[in-house]
């Protein structure tokens, strides 16, 4: 049995950033991820020697109190600027697009150093018995706290709360069912020679299958020697062909790289993300939904934004609500 003040169940920055607020303030806080590793969809894969960013590609800063982080990112020397005012963007904003040193899982990873997390428990079962929740992990292990935060994607999250049998989110439940999710697919492909990008090695060809093409060579997080591309495929491609096996899906967005590289494909795999950014998210005072009396709190992408600050901020959102409770750590004096 593993006993904190407060749970988190979902590793992702929104999750990382909630339980490092809540430690500062002297929390006792776990956090447990059916991941492998923490980041959520700022994830790094090895492949062939090279390292590839499949998920988030990038992010930007425009609320001082994630600033604040990416200051501190940039002193570690664990993200650093991509690029920005690039004609890629065509946007009249001049945010720099970040990224990690050596691929976007670097400033999860980081955050997570200090923290007590948990890897590859996939939690089954929640039970609420009026004074602490206790979550049930398939391995055995169960873990058991005062206060729960679920940032695991919300359809997801609302499933493990069905299990509770409890009314958790009362008249809001309907607005929190509507939220749904496009699905992502990525592909990961080796070349044998250069990509022939410019700066900042990214293009978005006019296709139907591929939204985004990125060198992450010219990115700067694959080794010299080995040129590892991204490929992701538009929203409609992704739910067309969600099931269907790499050998269907991948001869199109194979060939819509072919045509805009110099170089030819040697290696490649395909990755689904079933939750990539929520099509609408919550409306609501705060970014994130809270149940004072049940000690449940729901936060994410899902209340933030889609965008990789917006979900760090639902997690921050989260934090200050529950120390707002006044709460009191059960390891305090």
């Amino acid at each position: 049995m593993n006993q904190s003040d407060v749970l988190v169940i979902g590793a992702g920055i929104s999750g990382l950033l909630c339980a490092t607020e809540l430690q500062k303030a002297g929390l006792d806080v776990q956090i447990v991820d059916k991941g492998r590793g923490v980041g959520g969809r700022m994830a790094t894969r090895r492949m062939s020697g090279g390292r590839i960013d499949h998920g988030a590609q990038f992010f930007t800063v425009r609320d001082n109190r994630f600033r604040a982080y990416v200051r501190e990112w940039l002193d570690l020397g664990v993200v650093r600027e991509w690029y920005r005012n690039a004609q890629i963007d065509q946007q009249e904003e001049d945010h720099i697009r970040y990224c990690g040193v050596s691929g976007m899982s670097d400033a999860p990873k980081q955050v997570a150093s200090i923290l007590n997390v948990h890897c590859s428990q996939r939690i089954q079962k929640l039970l609420w018995n009026g004074k602490q929740w206790n979550a049930m992990a398939e391995s055995g292990d169960s873990f058991c706290a005062r206060e729960l935060v679920i940032t695991a994607p919300l359809p997801q999250a609302l499933q493990l709360l069905e299990t509770t049998g409890l009314d958790y989110a009362g008249g809001v439940i309907a607005k929190l069912r509507d939220i749904t999710y496009a699905k992502g697919l990525a592909l990961l492909a080796i070349l044998d020679g250069p990509s022939g990008l410019q700066h900042p090695g990214v293009i978005k060809p006019k296709s139907d299958a591929v939204e985004w093409i990125a060198d992450n060579s010219i990115k700067g997080i694959c080794p010299s020697k080995v040129v590892g591309i991204t490929v992701q495929a538009t929203r409609a491609y992704a739910e067309k062909y969600w099931e269907a096996e790499d050998a269907v899906r991948a001869p199109a967005m194979l060939q819509v790289m072919q045509d805009n590289l110099q170089s030819r494909v040697v290696e490649y795999r395909c990755h689904r993300w079933g939750f990539t950014h929520p099509l609408h998210i919550w409306k609501g005072p705060t970014k994130c939904f809270r149940n004072p009396e049940q000690k449940l709190t729901l936060a994410g992408d899902a209340f933030g934004g889609p965008r990789v600050e917006s979900a760090a901020l639902s997690g921050l959102d989260a934090a200050v609500q529950i120390l707002g409770c006044n709460f009191i750590s059960s390891n305090a004096d």
